[in-house]
């Protein structure tokens, strides 16, 4: 999921994509380290149609991508209100759902 990371104090703005996506927190890459307890302001676009989810959170930790010069950061959000919690938590149903596919036949 596309994702946008607002590090305080900064006016660069990381455009990234998540990995492991939950309603605590997510992982992501980033082209550059940051300190833990780092506070960010994140904006989780929910694709076509959703408004995009304005959070904040803060880094926990951060490691070194194998031969890249790229670094996963996790991230945890800060309190979620019970709105942004439920939005959250279909989107990652959604996410979860089992796809079906039809079948056509000739």
């Amino acid at each position: 999921m596309p994702v946008r990371l607002y590090p305080q104090g900064e006016a660069k703005v990381i455009e990234t994509l998540t990995k492991d996506l939950s309603l605590g927190g997510f992982k992501c890459l980033s082209p550059t380290a940051k300190p833990v307890a780092t506070p960010m302001a994140v904006e989780l676009d929910l694709g076509p149609g959703a408004h995009a989810l304005d959070l904040r959170a803060q880094i926990v930790w951060f490691e070194d991508v194998p031969q890249s010069d790229q670094f996963y950061l996790g991230l945890v959000f800060n309190e979620l209100n019970d709105k942004t919690r439920q939005l959250l938590s279909r989107y990652l149903e959604r996410l979860s759902a089992p796809r079906t596919h039809l079948r056509t036949t000739s």
